[in-house]
């Protein structure tokens, strides 16, 4: 496994996005991380406990970049009930560990 730095890459935005399905049919669900796994801005996707879905770790080189990831992988997916999106300002801290 390696890690990159996005910024090395040109794709310096880091936005946490948060995704409330409306019908959690394990088709749906399957459908919609299928759809994360082939989206290219979408560099981690967790299917969650809670209030919402999914947490998805975009990457993108800036805001107009997220815009047209959310217009393609959002709001044209009949499914997505509705969406949370935090910008990252500062990353505090970064330690991916492995387990064995």
């Amino acid at each position: 496994m390696s890690l990159l730095n996005s910024k090395a890459f040109s794709k310096s935005l880091t936005v946490v996005v948060t995704v409330e399905l409306d019908r959690k049919s394990l088709e749906l669900v399957n459908h919609f991380k299928l759809a994360m796994r082939a989206a290219n801005e979408v560099t981690q996707c967790y299917l969650v406990t809670g209030e919402v879905d999914f947490v998805l770790i975009v990457t993108v080189e800036d805001v107009e970049a997220f815009y047209i990831f959310v217009k393609k992988k959002l709001y044209n997916d009949p499914n997505v009930r509705k969406f949370k999106s935090m910008i990252n300002l500062d990353l505090v801290k970064f330690e991916p560990k492995t387990t064995v």
